[in-house]
């Protein structure tokens, strides 16, 4: 199937991973903006409104946030290191009560995990979309981990109808072995903004590994598929019933932003906005899906934020606010804040030691110097997450089935 306009989404992916690579975004937002410049993008759909007159609104069906259920991304490094369902059932009670989401996707690289952590959000009423992750696994190895994916999530889905959905991965033309060339996740990101020219073929390549996902994904779910695509990929849409797209603002504004997701509606398919965040502080809604790279790794066991970042929680929750409305205007069927909390970023009164400023989380983690762990359920909402609530709860219900329709 032509991709419409051969459209490529004009802002970088982020995930919690990419603080593990310093210097990630740099290279991701180059090749995403090189990817921009050469899109040749559909006109946008005529609007009935009279010219100058502000789009309609329409509600997100989905209204979601992240949760990540521990990955690993370099070896020593855990963004959750002790599992304690009673504390995931609490935080998924906070999300659909206190954070008033009616969706929710739970990621990470262990399976029992994924498969508790779904049921819990279910239980307090969430759909649920689950995305397993592997790191740097062969494509044999992530198509097996889905396959196992798939039949839990059909087993959830027996008991819920309408309120599960798979999401295959995330952004795997950098996170898969075999795609763009390098053996660990660190070396393919540092070499995508250079071998831009040969896109296309990593485009092809990514391809056949998602429509192999989604047959894999199909024989044993009979449920809804996505796949969280990054800013430089351009995917071939039809084998999946949503769209789904990492989609971070960046410098180059909100028009651009706008077109990006315009662009992706000539799939014919609903448009899922699978990540979107903005850190915490002065500059980070320009920095977009690079925020996090104001982390400095020179030296690991005592990571520390680069000088000259001021801390603001209004920053983010201005970011998160003013996306909503362009959600709401630009006919999205849901959109998933990235995220409720990173673990491993922790807060600091020190500007130098603060990390939670470079993390995406709506919550705050407790200092290290507390001696407390976010692990135990430890945090503090900030300024995102009561713009969230307060967002979420004037929204109107869109009804039964906030699901698509698959096949």
């Amino acid at each position: 199937m032509d991709r419409p306009g051969g459209a490529r989404r004009p802002a970088p992916g982020r995930d919690l991973g990419r603080r593990a690579v310093p210097g990630w975004a740099a290279a991701l937002s180059a090749a995403a903006g090189l990817a921009a410049l050469a899109a040749v993008r559909p006109a946008a759909p005529a609007r009935s409104a009279a010219a100058g007159d502000p789009p309609p609104r329409r509600a997100l069906a989905q209204r979601g946030v992240l949760y990540d259920v521990g990955s690993s991304y370099l070896p020593g490094q855990h963004s959750r290191e002790r599992w304690r369902p009673d504390v995931v059932a609490g935080e998924m009670r906070v999300i659909a009560q206190d954070l008033r989401c009616n969706a929710v996707t739970v990621f990470g690289h262990d399976l029992g995990r994924l498969e508790e952590a779904a049921r819990s959000a279910l239980d307090h009423g969430l759909f649920v979309w689950v995305q397993p992750r592997l790191v740097d696994g062969t494509q044999d190895e992530i198509t097996e981990r889905l396959g196992r994916a798939a039949a839990f999530c059909e087993r959830l889905r027996a008991d819920h109808p309408d309120r599960v959905g798979l999401n295959v991965g995330c952004e795997l033309s950098v996170f898969a072995q075999g795609i763009v060339p390098g053996d660990t996740f660190a070396v393919r990101t540092a070499r995508l903004a250079w071998l831009f020219p040969l896109s296309p073929l990593f485009d092809r390549r990514l391809d056949r590994l998602l429509r192999r996902l989604a047959r894999t994904a199909r024989a044993g779910f009979a449920g809804p598929l996505t796949y969280g695509s990054g800013g430089w990929e351009n995917v071939d849409w039809s084998p999946f019933d949503l769209v789904g797209v990492d989609h971070y603002l960046d410098g180059r504004g909100l028009r651009a932003y706008r077109d990006g997701l315009r662009a992706l509606r000539g799939w014919g398919r609903p448009v899922l906005v699978t990540e979107f965040g903005c850190c915490a502080y002065e500059g980070a809604r320009e920095a977009g899906g690079s925020g996090s790279d104001i982390l400095d790794w020179s030296d690991p066991g005592d990571r520390r934020v680069r000088p000259g970042y001021r801390r603001s929680e209004k920053v983010q929750a201005d970011t998160l606010d003013e996306l909503l409305d362009v959600f709401e205007t630009e006919e999205v069927h849901g959109a998933f804040v990235c995220m409720f909390i990173e673990g491993d970023c922790r807060y600091s009164e020190d500007p130098e030691r603060d990390q939670d400023k470079a993390s995406f989380g709506i919550v705050r983690p407790p200092s290290l110097e507390s001696g407390l762990s976010p692990d135990d359920g430890h945090w503090e909402p900030k300024e995102a997450f009561h713009l969230l609530a307060r967002r979420f709860a004037a929204a109107p219900e869109p009804g039964p089935g906030t699901g698509p329709r698959h096949g």
